[in-house]
Parts: C-alpha cells; sequence; structure tokens
C-alpha cells in the first residue's frame, strides 16, 4: 500500500465517519455579526493540504470548517516486512459568537425547539467561546478513532496512543479569533508488500 493510498484512505475514512457525523458554521467573513445568514455545513475533509477558495472542488463551500489528514513521519521496518506511518489530523472551525438560530427554547413538556424565527435569525452576540466548536470536533474524531481498530486495512496502533492538542506560537495557543484549530496525531501500520509497479501519477 503506497503513502498515497494511506492518505486517501484515511482522509475518506475521516470524511464517513466524522465529517458527515457533526455540523459547524459555515464562515462568513463579511458578515461576522446579526448580518450573518446563519448556515451550518459538514466539514470538509481534504488530503495533506487545506486548498484555498480558488482552488476548492465545486461541491466544497469554504476551507473551513474542515479536517485536514496529513502525515509527519514514515518508518519501514524491513525485517518484520511491516511499516508505519504517523498521521497527524488539523481540523478548524470558524464562529465569531452567539447566532440566534443556535438558541433552543423550552416547549413546556420536556422538549426544545431551535429559536429559528426571523427575530433570531437577527440576533448575535460577540464573544470569544467559539473555541467550543472545534474542541466538540476534536471529541467527535477521538470517539471515532478510539472505537476503531482498522481503518481500511490500516491498523490503528493503539499502544502508541493518540494524542491531541492546540496549535501554538511561541509556547502560547494561538488566537486566529474567530477562527479556531486543533491536532490530532496517531500511528497506522501497513504491510510492506508491494508490486513492483506501484506508482501512480497524476
Amino acid at each position: 500500500m503506497t503513502i498515497v493510498q494511506i492518505i486517501d484512505k484515511i482522509t475518506a475514512w475521516a470524511d464517513a465517519n466524522i465529517c458527515k457525523q457533526i455540523k459547524l458554521k459555515l464562515p462568513d467573513d463579511n458578515a461576522a455579526d446579526s448580518s450573518f445568514d446563519y448556515t451550518e455545513t459538514n466539514p470538509a475533509a481534504f488530503a495533506l493540504f487545506v486548498p484555498t477558495k480558488e482552488k476548492l472542488p465545486p461541491s466544497v463551500a469554504a476551507p473551513i470548517p474542515s479536517l485536514c489528514v496529513q502525515f509527519t513521519e514514515g518508518t519501514d521496518r524491513l525485517t518484520e516486512n511491516k511499516g508505519t506511518l504517523k498521521v497527524r489530523m488539523s481540523l478548524s472551525a470558524w464562529n465569531p459568537g452567539t447566532h440566534g438560530p443556535e438558541l433552543f427554547h423550552a416547549n413546556g413538556n420536556g422538549s426544545y425547539t431551535r429559536y429559528n424565527t426571523p427575530e433570531a435569525r437577527a440576533l448575535f452576540t460577540r464573544h470569544g467561546e467559539g473555541w467550543r466548536d472545534v474542541w466538540n470536533f476534536v471529541d467527535a474524531a477521538l470517539l471515532a478513532l478510539e472505537s476503531t481498530e482498522y481503518i481500511d486495512g490500516l491498523r490503528i496502533v493503539k499502544e502508541d496512543g493518540i494524542s491531541f492538542g492546540p496549535f501554538m506560537e511561541q509556547d502560547a495557543i494561538s488566537d486566529w479569533y474567530p477562527y479556531w484549530f486543533a491536532w490530532i496525531t496517531f500511528t497506522v501500520e501497513r504491510g510492506l508488500a508491494r508490486a513492483p509497479e506501484y506508482h501512480q501519477y497524476l
């Protein structure tokens, strides 16, 4: 299994098992206030790089929110005919504050309804609590990873653990309000049996 195949397999798995399971706010940098047309979307799943807006596939509305599957290091253990790849998932979200449609009101019978009237859509409270979105995203990804043994033939090396954290600059958590970022790293194992011709070029 080639490196490209591994990245593609993990990206497809992440799209189906993480990104398609949650919805986050779709950014509008020109309306980070009550004029924002509240929209939620499934995060996009990208391989290796997050494309800029002009290079997005037609089916993707924005480069954020997203999950990008990258790798930081690979090792082939030739005598064991096995190899490992350290994978990093870079996760991103956008949230400048609380918009009216995020609020729910009690129906009086123990159920709740999203407050999505025209009046609600005009409500907005700017604050710095949007970081919660990216960490809810991380929790969804961790749940999927920790309950999975194999990703399309790749074994998650559970004995190496799963690490996660915020992106940092000079030992401080990076502040790019209203954008929020975090990462997850883990290791996958592959067999090294390869056909003589395995390269697939663009």
